[in-house]
């Protein structure tokens, strides 16, 4: 999950990578669970 955000830190300037990067990171926790 860190990795992930670290790799789309570097191309976050647009807000979908933003909520792409919040979608992923929420799909991973439900996942997980």
């Amino acid at each position: 999950m860190v990795t992930w955000k670290l790799l789309l830190l570097q191309d976050s300037s647009s807000p979908l990578m933003e909520q792409l990067s919040f979608f992923h990171d929420h799909t991973l926790m439900i996942l997980l669970i």
